[in-house]
């Protein structure tokens, strides 16, 4: 069945929504918190970096903004991994972009009214009512940024999703069902090629985590597939020392079948 990711506002409700979905259909529920710690263990990496980069947005002109990419790295194939037997419900900002690209996955967005979402941040933070405002609006404020500069879309763009369910309208057991109804629709039950893909994925996510790793390959711009564990790799490189680095890295990496080596020295648009 399919992978479910749950996004919301702060304060929006969707961690109910999780947990009541992931209840109905004896999935595992995933939290930011979860993943930021086992791509910390993962890959040895501080909490508070990985934490970071999904909850602050780069600084101006973009400054950090290569980093914050490679920390979201770590937690694609952390996710990755957590979901490989299909059955978890991931809730916490960005799910829908962390697991872009990947098959029979789920996208939702719970959404409530300011009302809702000050309510909630009052009782649960202890907010008074201009707090949990002034708070809500940083908080959207910097995810807006965040999808830009990391992924280059719009956070409000709707379109992201393949379901919408409104909290102002719905109560959080009603959303629940309506998202477990559309989790067992056909275009979102697992096939072997959705297997398949899941696991190319997973290959590619492996690599990138140890290129970041790795200090001399860090921020290389090059471009990673996976087919049935063959890799292919293309790019720019600006040495044969680091285009050697690279293409080892992909060959010793778990699940690698084969590599297809084809990048460049120096700047193709030089040509």
């Amino acid at each position: 069945m399919a992978i479910i990711t749950i996004s919301r506002g702060t304060f929006g409700g969707g961690k109910a929504v999780a947990q009541a979905v992931a209840e109905r259909l004896d999935y595992n529920c995933i939290s930011r918190e979860i993943i930021v710690g086992e791509a910390a263990r993962a890959f040895d990496m501080p909490e508070k970096a990985l934490n970071d980069s999904i909850l602050k947005a780069p600084g101006p002109l973009g400054l950090k903004t290569n980093r914050i990419i490679s920390n979201v790295r770590f937690l694609r194939a952390a996710l990755i991994e957590k979901g490989r037997d299909n059955k978890m419900v991931y809730h916490g900002y960005g799910g829908h972009l962390l697991l872009k690209g990947m098959p029979n996955l789920l996208t939702v967005k719970v959404v409530a009214g300011m009302d809702y979402r000050i309510s909630h941040a009052m009782e649960n933070e202890g907010f008074t009512k201009e707090e949990a405002l002034a708070h809500i609006i940083e908080m959207d404020k910097n995810r807006d940024h965040w999808a830009r500069a990391v992924w280059g879309v719009e956070q409000a763009d709707n379109t992201c999703f393949d379901l919408m369910v409104n909290l102002d309208q719905i109560s959080v057991e009603g959303a629940a069902d309506v998202i477990v109804r559309a989790a067992r629709e056909p275009a979102f039950q697992e096939t072997e090629a959705h297997r398949q893909k899941l696991e190319d994925e997973l290959i590619v996510s492996r690599i990138w985590a140890r290129i970041i790793k790795n200090k001399p390959t860090r921020f290389v711009q090059i471009h990673l597939y996976a087919n049935k564990g063959q890799v292919t790799i293309t790019g720019d490189l600006g040495s044969n020392k680091l285009k050697e680095a690279v293409v080892n890295i992909a060959r010793e990496t778990q699940g690698v079948q084969k590599v297809e080596n084809q990048l460049n020295i120096g700047s193709s648009w030089l040509w």
